[in-house]
């Protein structure tokens, strides 16, 4: 019979058995298997050397602009453990010359800065306070140069993630915590920030029991016009909770901007539940999508833990009996039953319009910060200032009293703060008294030992 073969293929396929086919596929298979496992460990052997010797190429500390800062920790996060073993120095990205001072590409811990756990008057934790955030340690930092500030968090390497630095470096507002510089160093990433001096909410409610309304009118206010700025930018913070937002003499922060995303959408779906469970908004929970609207439930749930002392829904359904609250917001939100007893009318109003169910129906950071609630006229609300501008205030009324009064050997510091020619006038509840009064017996802060600092 004569064949006539058109493709080698053709040929082979008549003279081999189909045994001896499969055999020599299998072998071809395992040899080519045997190839790529080879190539990959090769590469893999290259990309850490690579790793080692460009950490070893940029081993130091630097200053930079925000884009060196981003990379860096970009870097960082691709970066394999095993790379940055054997550094020989610290390396890093630092954003703020007038603050930290860098010597000789070196930012030495317990040479160049100085790290101290936080000591809070607000009650007495014992001697090694060190605040604990998601994955990170939070000390008190001092440059031993410039003798700044700061607040540094400590993130173990295998947990850091670029998204910790890359809003709060990108995204500067007076009410968000200004980030100074991020460096590596002994596994731990350092992440040097502003220092907030009077603790989180959460410390102070913690401590000193339910803020009193005109107290939450300050903060509610700082923390709105942090979240308009973000918002305006297409930023959900989802985060907002009383241990988020940090004290400062003149102004409250935010803080903690490891979950946060920038919409691309008028709507992010997100693959992982974001947030605390207690202050979740009930879109939130359901995980079918939501916008910047989500912060501002959070920051009505906040507003109940200010005035209460308690998260919303614990004190009807202790932790004990419900270990997880996502079944409860998603049947009952908004928590409105929580609601102090004794808020204001206005306040109540205030935190409907925050907590409403329907997102759509919810009023925005910007309106917010228009509504009656948080800009009270001032025969209804006390005066709130700050401890610095309250101290100034005093010191300026009671040289001006002195002056006027040569014939006085002494006066009184009641009625030096609370004369009518000051403009102040005696009001049960004020902040101005309070902070008067405390300024004379103690301090609200306390940093390290005085010694430690000269």
């Amino acid at each position: 019979m004569d064949y006539r073969y058109e493709t080698g293929l053709e040929l082979l396929l008549a003279h081999m058995n189909v045994e001896d086919i499969i055999n020599a596929a299998e072998m071809l298979h395992q040899l080519e298997e045997a190839s790529q496992e080879e190539m990959g460990e090769r590469e893999e052997a290259g990309l850490v050397d690579e790793q080692k010797d460009y950490a070893n190429e940029i081993g130091g500390v630097q200053y930079g602009t925000v884009t060196d800062l981003l990379s860096f920790v970009n870097f960082l996060s691709n970066m394999q453990t095993s790379a940055l073993q054997h550094l020989s120095k610290e390396m890093g990205v630092l954003l703020s010359k007038k603050d930290m001072a860098i010597r000789k590409g070196r930012y030495q811990v317990s040479m160049d800065v100085l790290l101290f756990p936080w000591k809070l008057t607000y009650k007495n934790p014992g001697s090694g306070l060190v605040p604990k955030g998601s994955f990170g340690k939070v000390h008190l930092a001092q440059d031993t140069m410039t003798r700044k500030r700061m607040a540094c968090k400590l993130i173990p390497i295998e947990n850091f993630k670029a998204a910790d630095v890359e809003f709060q470096a990108r995204f500067r507002h007076e009410n968000i915590a200004e980030l100074y510089g991020a460096m590596f160093w002994d596994h731990n990433v350092h992440l040097f920030m502003e220092a907030g001096e009077g603790g989180s909410v959460l410390e102070k409610v913690d401590s000193c029991g339910p803020m009193r309304e005109f107290e939450i009118i300050w903060v509610a206010k700082q923390v709105l016009r942090g979240l308009e700025y973000l918002h305006s930018h297409n930023v959900i913070h989802h985060d907002i909770k009383p241990s988020n937002i940090v004290l400062m003499s003149d102004k409250a922060v935010l803080v903690d901007f490891g979950l946060t995303v920038q919409m691309t959408e008028d709507i992010y779906i997100p693959r992982d539940l974001r947030g605390t469970e207690m202050y979740m908004s009930p879109e939130l929970v359901l995980c079918r999508g939501h916008n910047t609207k989500t912060d501002i439930y959070s920051l009505g749930t906040t507003i109940i833990h200010m005035q209460t002392g308690s998260p919303p829904w614990v004190r009807r359904y202790p932790r004990t009996a419900y270990p997880s609250y996502l079944y409860i917001i998603h049947k009952q939100a908004p928590p409105l039953e929580d609601i102090a007893a004794d808020c204001s009318v206005a306040m109540r109003s205030f935190l409907e319009r925050a907590l409403e169910r329907n997102p759509t129906l919810r009023s925005s950071a910007c309106q917010l910060l228009k509504d009656e609630a948080i800009n009270p006229p001032r025969e209804d609300q006390p005066r709130c200032w700050s401890l610095d501008s309250a101290l100034e205030e005093a010191t300026h009324t009671l040289q001006r009293q002195q002056s006027l009064r040569h014939d006085t050997t002494q006066v009184s510091a009641e009625s030096s703060l609370y004369s009518e020619d000051s403009g102040h006038i005696r009001r049960k509840g004020s902040l101005y008294i309070d902070l008067g009064a405390l300024s004379g017996h103690s301090k609200l802060v306390t940093g390290p030992p005085t010694s430690e600092y000269n």
